[in-house]
Parts: C-alpha cells; sequence; structure tokens
C-alpha cells in the first residue's frame, strides 16, 4: 500500500496543473413569493474541496453588515461543495417584518474544509476520484480502485468511458490504464485480476479541442467483472462522478463576494392575491412561433429574446437549463440539436410563482448531407415521439401509501395514502396511464407489497413503462449505510418486515420495462441512490430519452427526516396537473418544481439513476392525453 501511495502522488504531481485559489461567482439575487434566493457558482476549486459557507447582509451599501440572518436553508453552513448553482434560501419574514429598500448588499464567504473525494461503486468495486485535470490537450483522470469482493477481473471499456460538458457535448476516451495494462484504441479493453481487497489505479485521458471548459458536467465510464464461480460469471456497470473541477489552486483560500446595490421588497402585502397574470416571453433570434417550426442549419443554435412581467421574473429556463437574464429581461442562451426536429421548452416564472409554458419546433438539417436537403416537417418525422412511437408499450404505475402501523411504537401518518389517491387521479385522468394498469396500495404489508412486484414482473413487457410511488415511513441505518422503507406490518423490534433498499433495487432490476421510475416520499428516502449528487439539467430531445432504457428515481429528500405534511408531493402533483407540454421528461419534470420545494421546505430533493438496474442513460417520460 505504501508503494501505492507513493506511485499516486508522483502520478499527480508529474501532471496537474497549478491554478489561483477558488472563487465565488455568478451570484444572483431573486425573490420567490416572500423568500429570498441567492443563487451562486463556486469555481477553480480543486476537485472534492468542501466548504463553510456564511452570507451577510447590508442595507447601507455595505458599510455594516448588521441585518440578521436566521432563517436560512441550502447551501449554506458546512460541507458545501463546489460546482454551478449554488442556492440559499432566506425566509425573510420570520427574521424581519419587511425588507425594502434600494441599498442592499450580501456577502457571501467560502472557508475551505477538508478534501472529500468522490465515490463511486459497482457490483463490490469501489472507486474514489482522486485527480482529475487539463494537460495539453488532454482531460485525464486518476482513480483508486479497490476490490471489495472475491477474486475476480476488471474491464474498463474505453469507448464507454466519457465526458460530458455543461452544453451536452460528449468526449469519448482512447485512452486507459488498468494498474500496469493500458489500451490505446477506441475499442481497447484493459484488463486487471483483482484479489480480495486489493487496491490500484486505473488512468483514462480524453483528447479535447482548444477552449475546452475548465469544468465538466460528467465523467462516466464503463466496466466488466468476469468471476468464475460454476462457470464465467460476467457483470456490467456503469461508475458516474458529476460537476468535476479541473482546477488545482496551490493553497485553498478563504475566498468572499460582494452583491452589486440591490432594491428589495418584500413585506406582509398580499401582493400575490394582485398578480395572478404570468409573463410573457418573446423571440428575436431565430423567430419561434407556436404554429411555425423554425428551421435552422447548425446543430448549435443561439436563442434569443426578451421576458417582461409586472412585479418581476424569477427564472427562465429552455429545454430544463436556467437562461441567464439582464436587468431588463433580455435573454440569450444556446441549445444543441439533433437532426431534424427538435422540441424547444420555454418556462417563464415570476416572483409570485405565475408560470407561462410553451413548447417550440425548431428543426435542423444538415446542409452538408445530400439526403438533408429535402427534410420536411411532417408527421412521419422519425424524431418525433407520438402515440406510434409508443403504440405497443403500455405506462403501469404501482402506487404505495402507509398511513397505519399497528405496532404503537411506530407513529401513524396522517398524509401518504391521500397523497397516493391524489396522484392515482392525476396520472390516470391527465396522463396515459389506464386505470386497469395503475394498482393502489393502500397501508399493504411487506408481502403484499412483493406480491404486486412479483406480478407486475410477470405481465410487464420490454416495451412497457412503470413508475412506482412510495409514501410511509423510511428509515436509515448510519452504521451499516442500509435504506428502509417500513411496510404497515412493520414493528420497531426488528427488521424481519421492513424492504431494504437493495432489495428495491433488485426488483427494478428484473421488471424488464423500458422505462422505470422510483418516486419516494419518505425520511432518508435519498438512500436508493448511490451516485454522490443528483443533477438536473433537463436533456435535448424526448425522442432519444424515450429509445434509451432508463431506470430513475426522483425522491423528497436526501438523508434527512421528512414532514407528513409532504411538499414534494403538493409540488409535483400540482406540476403535473399545470403541464401542458404532450411529453415531459421525469427530469425536466423535476427541474421544473425542486426550487419551489427548496423554498418551502427544509429539505433537498435529489433526482438520479438507480445504479445496478440497467440504466443507460434514457428517460421516463410523461405523455398527456389527447383531448
Amino acid at each position: 500500500m505504501k508503494k501505492l501511495k507513493i506511485l499516486l502522488i508522483a502520478f499527480i504531481l508529474s501532471g496537474t496543473s497549478v491554478v489561483n485559489a477558488q472563487q465565488i461567482e455568478n451570484l444572483r439575487i431573486k425573490t420567490f413569493e416572500n423568500k429570498l434566493n441567492l443563487i451562486y457558482d463556486i469555481s477553480h476549486e480543486k476537485s472534492g474541496q468542501l466548504f463553510h459557507i456564511k452570507v451577510l447582509c447590508s442595507d447601507d451599501g455595505g458599510q455594516s453588515f448588521n441585518i440578521p440572518l436566521k432563517s436560512i436553508s441550502g447551501d449554506i453552513s458546512t460541507g458545501v461543495e463546489g460546482g454551478k448553482d449554488k442556492i440559499i434560501i432566506w425566509d425573510v419574514l420570520k427574521d424581519q417584518q419587511s425588507l425594502k429598500g434600494d441599498n442592499f448588499v450580501f456577502k457571501i464567504i467560502a472557508t475551505p474544509e477538508k478534501v472529500e473525494n468522490q465515490t463511486d461503486n459497482v457490483q463490490g468495486f469501489f472507486f474514489e476520484l482522486v485527480d482529475c485535470y487539463k494537460k495539453d490537450k488532454k482531460i485525464i483522470c486518476a482513480l483508486k480502485v479497490t476490490n471489495k469482493g472475491t477474486k475476480r477481473d476488471l474491464k474498463i471499456i474505453n469507448r464507454l468511458a466519457r465526458i460530458y460538458d455543461f452544453k451536452g457535448k460528449k468526449i469519448e476516451s482512447n485512452f486507459s490504464k488498468l494498474g500496469k495494462v493500458q489500451g490505446d484504441a477506441r475499442y481497447a479493453t484493459p484488463t486487471l485480476t483483482f484479489q480480495p481487497n486489493k487496491t490500484d489505479i486505473a488512468i483514462v485521458s480524453f483528447d479535447i479541442p482548444n477552449g475546452f471548459s475548465s469544468r465538466i458536467k460528467m465523467l462516466e465510464f464503463g466496466v466488466e467483472i468476469l468471476e468464475i464461480t460454476y462457470g464465467l460469471d460476467l457483470k456490467s456497470g456503469n461508475i458516474q462522478f458529476k460537476d468535476i473541477s479541473f482546477d488545482n489552486p496551490k493553497a485553498p483560500a478563504k475566498s468572499e463576494l460582494l452583491s452589486p446595490s440591490t432594491s428589495l421588497n418584500i413585506g406582509q402585502e398580499l401582493t400575490r392575491m394582485i398578480d395572478t397574470k404570468p409573463p410573457k416571453v418573446s423571440f428575436t433570434k431565430p423567430i419561434l412561433q407556436k404554429d411555425k417550426a423554425a428551421i435552422v442549419n447548425s446543430e448549435e443554435v443561439i436563442i434569443q429574446g426578451k421576458v417582461s412581467d409586472k412585479n418581476g421574473v424569477f427564472e427562465l429556463t429552455i429545454n430544463g437549463m436556467y437562461a441567464n437574464l439582464s436587468d431588463n429581461g433580455d435573454f440569450k442562451t444556446d441549445v444543441y440539436l439533433v437532426e431534424g426536429r427538435n422540441n424547444v421548452y420555454v418556462r417563464a416564472v415570476d416572483k409570485f410563482n405565475n408560470v407561462t409554458e410553451e413548447s417550440y419546433i425548431i428543426v435542423y438539417q444538415n446542409l452538408n448531407k445530400r439526403d438533408q436537403r429535402q427534410t420536411a416537417i411532417n408527421k412521419n418525422d422519425p424524431t418525433v415521439l407520438d402515440e406510434r412511437t409508443v403504440k405497443d408499450g403500455k405506462y403501469y404505475a404501482l402506487l404505495i401509501g402507509v398511513s397505519e402501523y399497528p405496532d404503537p411504537e411506530i407513529m401513524n401518518l396522517d398524509q401518504p395514502v391521500s397523497d397516493a389517491e391524489k396522484l392515482y387521479n392525476t396520472l390516470t385522468t391527465q396522463y396515459t396511464f389506464e386505470k386497469q394498469n395503475v394498482k393502489l396500495l393502500k397501508s399493504p404489508t411487506r408481502e403484499e407489497i412483493i406480491a404486486e412486484l412479483d406480478r407486475l414482473n410477470r405481465v410487464i413487457t420490454e416495451d412497457d413503462n412503470l413508475l412506482v410511488f412510495y409514501a410511509g415511513h423510511g428509515y436509515w441505518d448510519s452504521q451499516d449505510e442500509v435504506g428502509y422503507w417500513l411496510p404497515s406490518d412493520s414493528k420497531k423490534a426488528n427488521t424481519a418486515n421492513w424492504m431494504r433498499n437493495t432489495t428495491i433495487r433488485d426488483y427494478l432490476r428484473t421488471v424488464k420495462t423500458k422505462h422505470t421510475i422510483l418516486i419516494a416520499d419518505a425520511c432518508f428516502s435519498g438512500g436508493i441512490f448511490k451516485t454522490r449528487k443528483a443533477f438536473t439539467d433537463a436533456p435535448k430531445s424526448i425522442q432519444k430519452l424515450y429509445e434509451v432504457p432508463s431506470r430513475k428515481a426522483m425522491t423528497s429528500g436526501s438523508l434527512k427526516e421528512v414532514p407528513d405534511r409532504s411538499v414534494f408531493l403538493l409540488y409535483l402533483d400540482k406540476r403535473l396537473n399545470e403541464n401542458t407540454q404532450p411529453y415531459i421528461s421525469a427530469e425536466e419534470l423535476f427541474g421544473s418544481f425542486k426550487i419551489a420545494v427548496l423554498n418551502n421546505s427544509p429539505n433537498v430533493p435529489q433526482y438520479g439513476e438507480i445504479k445496478d438496474t440497467g440504466d443507460e442513460g434514457g428517460d421516463f417520460i410523461f405523455i398527456k392525453r389527447s383531448n
């Protein structure tokens, strides 16, 4: 192990570039109803660096910071990771009767704490991202790999090692090294035998163009694991690390950022009763119209326009990505397209939660291909998701609400059954879930849940889609790092009837659907994830998302308790009812109500893939019923 550490340190020192310390950037101040949102980025930090975040407020232009901020939540205090779109929410009226004036200044202070490298695991192999940096025209990533299982072979697949930037560009690896075994071609697969508890180093590199970002949205790579049991047992998996900085400052240092002087008007007035009009959005380039497609000849298009509202715009998203707004409402953002027809979803929200939502069509004609010159906009366009695309697939749902617990040591809950009933009504009346394919279980036992999952496994086909919803008690065993659902026959004294997250994952892996989405509204429900953090950037093509299998989850919290009266379910159901789009991906749905949950509860909702269940990068698509 000592030799390994020496080699690893030598490798990192030989390649890592050195830059200045981290910075706080892009601070945005927004009001949402009577709450204040401070949204900021931490950039140029060392990968895995954690920070203590403090925020101060001044009403005299920054001469003195004497306004107390007690009722704050979000990316604040200790253990905050670097990255984009950090958010601090101040519930102003709990601390102040009002906040009015033209000379408010906020100061955010980031003090470095420990470095905690991102980790992921698959089939008993544990991966730690120890470094990731740019050198010349390459990105090089170093990972420490440990085998926690029996003797077996690990294989890295070069073509499945990929990096993604925040614009959606993907670059594949053509070189990797596992221990001393290397492969320098796209289809190379370096393989190494690991004894139990053996640790070694994996290196993956990527050729990048000039000017490539100093931060990537995601690093992923595919692996195969070969074990000799009664025959050859071959298993595959996918490893992911997200929002990675390539910078490596000499020494982490405290950084501060002052906001410009800001006008605020937050008080007890019932202005929401007056303002019920949603924002207005117009486009200057390209000209987007609801009844006419815009035609472009580039895969990247800059969308420009203006959004206006009499009381102020809170946010604008285009295809789920935040668009930066100027003071007068002008916006400019880039969108990546696939050849053919693309749906562009535009959503604007004002400070009183009035929403404008529209869908537009942009057709990308690749003029470099002769057969693309005559591209026509018609109903036979294969890139458009319609009823024909999913005619062979049904939408199934299993909705579980557990309110009653006979064990007197487990407290009954008021909301889960009624929450499940609300979701049942929404799915069966507004979306393509037929009632005969939706099962509602009210306070079921463990056996009843397992029996229904077994039935679904028998009737569902690979063309079908499955939604599983659970509301009820959850529990997280911090010592063993195991999460549980608690069916109605659970007992506090033992875990015999509790359902482990691993059991749930196993069932979701064996049910052979096209897409599966798990929605969990329970304490500690974030334990279903194995990735370090979730993401909310909506993908660019509904059709492409539907073609590729997925196993996704959205949860009401991470590893914290959640209240009985669910803000998460309130906004999930509200968003499903308000949706006017014919198709909406689960990731876009989640992104549309995440901030509302953050502003109205202490919990941080999560979205991401359920590891080791067969997710290949697609997403669950909710399809509205046609009138």
